[in-house]
């Protein structure tokens, strides 16, 4: 540590010079380390406390400032640490802080060797209060009780060294902060009321980077701010500063590049204390953004969209073993051994982030989807060209192999453009846009990014998301099947990704509701490439999936699939496009020739998941009325309904979907009772749940109602010749016409 070489030395003359008991004991202050007491201490303190003129006047200030230097040293040992705790040692120092502080202020900002002075007894003031305060919470709550917390406050705000002389003023400083409220929730609230916030702030601006000592008082701000964040009180204090989010924005960025240009090989003590100011920066704004509501707004320029993907592609280049190093370094020194000993290594929370292999990109990602997923700037972001020019670059740069690292970099920052993209294209407006004046980008994001021979799962998903949206406005419906998302969508159909694998029965079923639904189920006939290379019949994947699939998602998005398709080949033939018709007619022949089951999965949708989800109950009835109304006598749809009457055939009884406190108690329960047996759903048939929608019992809509009786008439039109006879040879399920003639049937009549 580097001191003014110009600070005037103690001749021992004078009578108070002599009296002062400062003296004798710095002669002995070597051999009373380490048998230190309060009968060779107190008469120091006693004296520092009760002539404070004396003590910081010319002839004694150096004296004093060598023992607050010595009694910090000392405080380094816990043991001692304990001792000096019990003396009046955190009072002295408080009060010569805020006598020190006041006298700065009132002397300006002049240079002058008694300003330097006074500006050395300050540091050792600070030390021997960081070192203190270290680990021990009595001396926090003392240092609290005599106003310490306001006077370091204050040093903060008003002593212009803190700024000019970053090492060793202002890491001591930072530093006492640091170490008198960490894990302290009395300390830390006392130093935001006092406004500390504004300069730690103040801190991390470009303009207090003075040289690179600043940097190094980075790491000790950072956890400072870190610690705050913690603090109940802290995040209407961050709401308050418009440019807080900004601040730590712009801190992050500026030392990314810095860390990405200096090329070092070795970590050197500044690296290593940007590097771990830089991660727990991104851990702090990840916590207050998921704290506050409102900060997120501040970051909700397409300027910081870009500087985010600037610090996604600083991570991503150092990659996922330099990101686990990171949080191997030791920490910095601080102001002293003291600050060290009582800083435990910056780790990130439990919360936004899972723990996975480069959790800092996942972070960064996470705050990209965050912040373009606001609808107050979702037209701001949109509009941006500089925005769109970086997410089209991203997107449409050729990937090479999957093992090559660059590839494998790109695919991180194609994950976070394709999820910020699909955050953007929202609105029909900007889907028809993005159609229309990008076509080649919605090529790369299909045959490149969502096809099931891309290697990463996240951006694959994440396209798929994107793609999803892009087929909703019904003008870019023929554009995407122009552009081949049909084949690729087959092709995802039996993927192990459950995510992948929704969203590509949601592009499919979405394009059904335009003019290409004609071909796009009769394609779903013709022989396909699936994701593993076979040939196979989409249709028959579909159905074999949301069959088999135990998954809710897939099993209701996949069943809308199925009767959206039953009832465009029933009810389309009657379109007035001649090529329309005949496709659909087409698809209805090679229907009824094949084995294709269509009413299983609309039944156990009615079945499991009528009472949670009443739209997906009545599209599931609205599309088995088709079919039996549409098909010829105990053609397979009606046969395979009457089966699916039989009180032999029962599901468990799906409940309603549970609030998110039910569940958590329900959790609980569970914990509680581990031996106790899995609670079991009663059991029951379609024919009764059938009953219960004729009858309204329960929650149902008039609608459903309505539809069940029109599919019991349906069948009884269809069946009329086949119930009026006596023959037991009808072809039909016996158990299931006896129920369908005695139960059913008289309740829709």
């Amino acid at each position: 540590m580097v001191f003014p070489t110009f600070m005037r030395q103690n001749t021992g003359t004078g009578a108070a010079t002599a009296a002062a008991p400062t003296t004798a004991w710095l002669a002995n202050a070597n051999s009373s380390i380490n048998a230190i007491s309060s009968k060779n201490i107190d008469p120091v303190l006693e004296y520092l406390l009760s002539k404070q003129d004396e003590a910081v006047s010319g002839s004694q200030i150096i004296d004093t400032a060598k023992v607050f230097k010595a009694l910090a040293d000392m405080n380094r040992s816990p043991e001692t640490r304990q001792i000096l705790t019990s003396t009046s040692l955190a009072q002295v120092s408080c009060a010569i802080l805020k006598r020190t502080e006041g006298d700065l202020i009132k002397r300006g900002s002049a240079a002058d060797s008694e300003r330097a002075e006074r500006v050395f007894l300050l540091v050792q003031v600070l030390r021997c209060i960081c070192n203190l305060s270290a680990d021990n919470n009595a001396g926090r709550a003392d240092i609290l009780k005599h106003g310490g917390i306001e006077s370091l406050a204050n040093v903060l705000m008003s002593v212009d060294e803190i700024w000019k002389q970053p090492l060793p003023v202002g890491q001591a400083a930072f530093g006492a902060v640091l170490n008198v409220s960490l894990d302290n929730e009395p300390c830390t609230s006392a130093l935001i009321a006092a406004g500390a916030l504004q300069p730690h702030l103040k801190a991390l601006s470009p303009e207090s980077a003075v040289s690179s000592d600043s940097y190094q008082v980075w790491s000790l701000v950072s956890m400072s701010l870190d610690n705050m964040c913690e603090n109940a009180s802290a995040v209407p204090q961050f709401e308050k500063h418009a440019d807080f989010a900004q601040t730590i924005l712009r801190s992050l960025a500026r030392l990314s590049r810095l860390l990405l240009d200096s090329g070092a090989d070795e970590m050197d003590s500044m690296r290593r204390a940007m590097k771990g100011a830089q991660r727990t920066l991104l851990w702090i704004l990840c916590e207050a953004l998921e704290k506050s509501p409102a900060l997120p707004k501040q970051l909700c320029q397409p300027e910081s969209v870009l500087a985010f993907f600037d610090i996604l592609e600083f991570y991503l280049v150092n990659g996922a073993a330099a990101a686990e190093a990171s949080d191997t370094d030791s920490e910095e020194e601080g102001c002293d051994e003291g600050c060290s000993s009582a800083v435990a290594p910056v780790f990130p929370p439990n919360k936004p982030m899972p723990q996975v292999s480069n959790r800092y990109a996942d972070a960064v990602t996470q705050v990209i989807v965050a912040i373009s997923g606001d609808d107050d700037a979702l037209a701001l972001l949109f509009d941006s060209q500089s925005l769109m020019n970086r997410l089209l670059s991203i997107l449409s740069t050729d990937r090479g192999s999957a093992q090559d690292t660059r590839s494998q970099r790109l695919d991180g920052m194609a994950a976070a453009a394709s999820l910020c993209l699909g955050n953007l294209a929202r609105t029909d407006e900007h889907c028809t846009r993005l159609v229309a004046e990008h076509p080649a980008l919605v090529r790369t994001l299909i045959h490149e990014w969502f096809a099931p021979r891309t290697t990463n799962v996240r951006t694959r998903h994440a396209a798929s998301g994107v793609l999803k949206n892009l087929c909703l406005p019904l003008v870019n419906k023929q554009h995407m099947v122009d552009f081949g998302v049909v084949p690729v969508a087959f092709a995802n159909i039996d993927t192990m990704v459950i995510p992948i694998q929704a969203n590509s029965v949601s592009i499919l079923r979405h394009l059904l509701n335009g003019p290409p639904a004609a071909s796009i189920i009769l394609n779903m006939f013709e022989p396909v490439a699936n994701g593993k290379g076979a040939m196979v019949i989409a249709l028959a994947d579909l159905l074999k999936v949301v069959k088999q699939t135990d998954i809710d998602a897939i099993r209701c998005e996949g069943t809308r699939l199925v009767s959206a398709i039953a009832k465009k080949i029933y009810l389309g033939v009657n379109s007035s496009d001649e090529a329309a018709r005949q496709m659909l007619g087409r698809a209805q022949e090679i229907l009824q020739a094949e084995s294709y089951d269509l009413v299983t999965p609309l039944v156990k949708l009615v079945m499991l998941d009528g009472q949670r989800h009443p739209l997906l109950q009545q599209e599931s009835l609205v599309a088995l009325t088709v079919l039996a109304s549409t098909s010829r006598d105990k053609s397979r749809h009606v046969r395979d309904i009457v089966r699916m009457l039989s009180s032999a055939i029962s599901l468990p009884m799906a409940t309603p979907a549970k609030s998110a406190d039910e569940e958590e108690e329900e959790e609980e329960e569970e914990e509680e009772d581990v031996g106790a047996k899995k609670k079991q759903l009663p059991l029951r048939s379609f024919s009764e749940i059938l009953m219960s929608i004729v009858k309204q019992e329960g929650v149902v809509w008039p609608q459903a109602m309505m539809q069940a009786k029109s599919l019991l008439k349906s069948l009884q039109c269809q069946l009329e010749d086949t119930m009026a006879s006596d023959s037991s040879d009808t072809g039909l399920d016996a158990d299931g016409l006896y129920v369908l003639r005695t139960e059913l049937l008289p309740l829709a009549n």
